[in-house]
């Protein structure tokens, strides 16, 4: 950490707008155009336009798709709305911690040329009792497709999905986290402990049945929409200072936000995402979730009965003639600022999955306060953004990854519209691209 005096900690206090944008301008000086030194080893979109994509946790998810894509995401018996919905099942019986019937959810949709964000939560935040994850999905069947209902969906899901799910390294890190807690919860200790110790990457669990925890959904009328509240914060334009972009968030990212550190970060919220493209439309999920001791499961299964997580996830979409960008800031403390972040390198100038990747991978801050410091990725950073840094003598911590910012974007070659999914390359996440 670097020392620094009292007056010029005023001086930055009083002006992190300014320091925000004069750290910033580097990217848009002439360096800008100097080439960014290839951190990926994976792919951050599928390079041909495909017509199905998946985004995943992992490359042992990816193993567990790659044994579905015939059955559910090529099958045309499903419509497209149907394959979010089941993509949404499988992925809350694959992470019952933070993708539970209680988590939060929030999705963006493309469907038929309209768009459409929602964001389920009950209507009090403690309420554990109410399973706004499911009611999402149920909602996206009725206002969507009607022809075939939640129950029938998990019925057939029952047939076609593995009955033991090999456990992510995510979740493996989870379960050894909350070891003593689980071990203290019998029916959460049967299904997640063997012998003295959790249940590992290289193992698996018994997974629920789809259509018992629908059953419970139904039973216990938790569809009754008076216990939600869903579109809470929906997109509304954001004055951005560019009269070249369209901005819509569900969050004011053009001001500076002075909410404490610890309503925005907690080490106990958890968010997960997953997504789907097929043809011109998608469908991007984020689900959210604040894990309390002691753990409880609900109604004898291996789901974990959580608190939503308080705020949603940041989310964002930027338009123009060159760009229709979608992207959600899902990890670390006040997500929004990297969107923020991104406005000021010149996200309206991108035309291209290229430019786009080469503006997420480019070095990233975030400004903290209660004690005040910045975080920062010096391994990607520029030798220009680092030297006004240390010039400006105020607490650095180097950091290796900030953020993850995912989600999809349109642009148009030759005539063509080029729509796709893209991930971080800081994150584990994995993409499966149809031949």
């Amino acid at each position: 950490m670097i020392n620094y005096s009292l007056p010029l900690l005023i001086f930055l206090l009083s002006g992190c707008t300014f320091f925000s944008t004069k750290v910033e301008s580097l990217a848009s000086s002439s360096e800008k155009n100097a080439p960014i030194v290839k951190i990926n080893k994976k792919n951050l979109h599928c390079p041909n336009n495909n017509k199905i994509q998946l985004m995943v946790e992992d490359d042992s998810t990816l193993k567990l798709y790659n044994t579905l894509i015939g059955s559910i995401f090529e099958n045309k018996n499903y419509s497209f709305i149907q394959k979010s919905a089941l993509l949404s099942l499988i992925e809350m019986s694959r992470r019952p911690d933070i993708a539970s019937p209680t988590a939060r959810l929030q999705y963006f949709l493309r469907f038929n040329g309209k768009v459409s964000y929602f964001d389920f939560r009950p209507i009090k935040l403690d309420d554990d009792s109410k399973m706004p994850y499911i009611k999402a999905l149920d909602m996206l069947l009725k206002n969507f497709d009607s022809a075939k209902s939640l129950s029938k969906l998990a019925e057939n899901l029952d047939q076609l999905v593995p009955q033991n799910i090999n456990v992510s390294p995510e979740f493996e890190n989870f379960l050894k986290a909350y070891k003593n807690e689980l071990i203290k919860n019998e029916t959460l200790s049967e299904s997640f402990i063997k012998g003295d110790e959790v249940l590992t990457k290289h193992e698996s669990f018994n997974r629920i049945s789809y259509r018992k925890i629908i059953a419970n959904y139904l039973s216990e009328k938790l569809n009754n929409d008076s216990y939600y509240e869903f579109s809470k914060n929906p997109l509304f334009p954001v004055n951005d200072g560019q009269t070249d972009l369209d901005l819509k968030c569900n969050t004011d990212i053009s001001v500076e936000n002075r909410v404490k550190d610890d309503l925005f970060y907690s080490s106990q919220k958890k968010s997960h995402y997953f997504a789907l493209k097929d043809g011109d439309n998608f469908f991007i999920a984020v689900s959210s979730a604040t894990i309390e001791k002691p753990l409880k499961n609900y109604a004898n299964t291996y789901f974990l009965k959580t608190r939503v997580a308080p705020l949603p996830l940041p989310v964002c979409q930027f338009r123009n003639v060159r760009e229709d960008i979608v992207l959600f800031s899902a990890s670390g403390r006040n997500p929004a600022q990297h969107l923020k972040h991104l406005v000021t390198y010149d996200i309206s100038l991108v035309d291209s999955y290229q430019s786009l990747e080469e503006l997420l991978n480019f070095s990233r801050h975030l400004f903290l306060s209660t004690p005040d410091r910045i975080l920062y990725e010096s391994k990607r950073g520029r030798k220009s953004q680092l030297d006004f840094f240390l010039s400006m003598n105020f607490p650095i911590y180097h950091v290796d990854a900030l953020g993850d910012i995912i989600g999809a974007a349109s642009f148009i070659y030759n005539g063509r519209q080029n729509q796709g999914l893209i991930i971080d390359d800081r994150s584990a996440a994995r993409l499966w691209c149809s031949p």
